[in-house]
């Protein structure tokens, strides 16, 4: 990849990225100094001017194999991995990246210039590595977006990570007919996910106890992905919020089921044995779903757990 940069006090700021490849990985470090922030616009394909004075930045495998060689931005961009080194992005730098669907960081990204995330409408994967504490700027990222948005927490001191869902939300302009009135009605429970945080820090226990909210306003989709994701990494999940994603999973285990099977989420379903929520009923609907929707490699595994968790009884007869 070639990047345009400026030096700014030893700190190297992006100004633009080209290469043949939707994804853009940024370097840490440009002639020893640090990639500390990404200028306005960087992204976006909506920039008046161009910038006139920068330095250019080749990384190895530009020099080697040059190839086609495009702007990478605004549809032309889908995942951007930021080094931890980045502390600062500039206004509109995603401004019409409509194709952007992930977007990964450290903590050490604490500014975000305004109307950054202006047109990202199909962004919904955040990866963000915390190694310098507890604060992030998920919040701010998450408050400028309406779609659901599935959010990895990486602890790298502790090697642990959580992954959270923030569901969809929207409103809606409803009028009374006879009283010639409108108010608004409200559709997810995005909004009220999107409050879990204080001071900028991920506050679980709080995002826990919204389950009941999203279990009366989102699908089982959604459902199914928010109790699996916090039952797979359960970074900082009490006991009693536990078994709340549990009794759901076998309340609506048809729905769920149906929706795992649909997807081919494999992983998913080995979850159920994970955690051992598996019933007769349940394990049967299963087996069911799988071969009509011939998912042959889950119809395998589920007939393996179906023998070791209730093998048939054999019939001894005697003489």
């Amino acid at each position: 990849m070639k990047f345009y940069y400026r030096v700014e006090n030893q700190a190297i700021e992006i100004i633009r990225c080209f290469g043949s490849d939707v994804k853009v990985v940024l370097p840490k470090n440009i002639d020893g100094m640090p990639v500390e922030k990404v200028a306005a616009y960087t992204f976006s394909d909506h920039k008046d001017e161009e910038e006139q004075t920068f330095r250019v930045y080749e990384t190895e495998d530009h020099v080697l194999f040059r190839g086609e060689e495009r702007l990478l931005a605004g549809m032309d961009v889908e995942e951007i991995i930021f080094p931890d080194t980045v502390r600062e992005i500039g206004n509109y730098i995603f401004y019409g990246c409509k194709n952007l669907r992930r977007l990964e960081f450290s903590d050490a990204l604490t500014q975000i210039g305004s109307g950054a995330f202006t047109g990202c409408g199909r962004l919904s994967f955040l990866k963000v590595h915390m190694k310098n504490g507890r604060k992030s700027c998920v919040k701010e990222i998450l408050g400028d977006l309406w779609q659901r948005i599935d959010v990895t927490f990486c602890y790298g001191q502790e090697g642990r990570k959580a992954v959270l869902v923030f569901p969809e939300h929207y409103e809606e302009a409803v009028e009374n007919t006879p009283a010639r009135i409108l108010f608004t009605q409200h559709h997810g429970s995005g909004n009220n996910y999107r409050q879990c945080f204080y001071n900028k820090e991920m506050d679980y226990r709080k995002y826990d106890s919204l389950f009941s909210v999203a279990a009366a306003r989102d699908k089982a989709g959604v459902l199914a992905d928010m109790a699996l994701g916090r039952l797979a990494f359960p970074y900082a999940l009490s006991e009693n919020h536990k078994l709340a994603y549990e009794h759901m999973m076998k309340e609506r285990y048809q729905e769920i089921i149906t929706y795992l099977m649909k997807e081919e989420r494999f992983d998913k379903v080995k979850l159920f044995s994970a955690h051992s929520l598996w019933n007769a009923e349940m394990l049967e609907y299963a087996l069911e779903a799988a071969s009509k929707m011939g998912r042959t490699e889950i119809l395998s595994y589920l007939m393996n757990e179906k023998q070791k968790s209730f093998p048939k009884e054999r019939k001894i007869f005697r003489l």
